[in-house]
């Protein structure tokens, strides 16, 4: 009786000196801000209907700050004025042409992958917030920050 007595308090001395768990890590969440950098078509649809790879591919989009730019291989780039409201739910953005929004939509960033819906209008509060049933939807990829 006497040595478990003394085998338990062995074994609860020896508790205290093992070493405290490892801090749990985060997991790394993309910042739904960060959009800076060259993006490539992953998808486009409209009313469920896949636009053919062959007309995305020429297509690089350039994504700054306050724009985003459709660049083809050939041909004149367009570009739109961007804002971008990523504290909404779900996020949302606009475009703009010549300073007046002319799109509004919700994205969402996963893995280096932003998929954007979107309809035209000029309220973001009536924007498409449905991501599988959205009229226009957009998948790119970022290809370098």
């Amino acid at each position: 009786m006497r040595g478990r007595a003394l085998l338990l308090v062995a074994c609860a001395g020896l508790l205290g000196f093992a070493p405290a768990p490892l801090p749990r890590q985060e997991r790394r969440r993309d910042d739904l801000a960060d959009f800076n950098g060259t993006w490539v078509f992953v998808r486009c649809e409209t009313n469920g209907v896949a636009d053919p790879p062959e007309t995305l591919t020429p297509y690089r989009i350039e994504i700054r700050r306050n724009e985003i730019t459709f660049i083809p291989k050939e041909g004149a780039p367009s570009r739109l004025g961007m804002a971008l409201d990523p504290a909404a739910s779900p996020p949302s953005f606009t475009w703009s042409i010549d300073g007046k929004v002319s799109f509004v939509g919700s994205y969402r960033l996963r893995n280096g992958e932003l998929t954007m819906i979107f309809a035209m209008g000029d309220r973001a509060e009536d924007r498409p917030k449905d991501f599988d049933a959205a009229e226009a939807t957009m998948v790119l990829k970022r290809k370098k920050k």
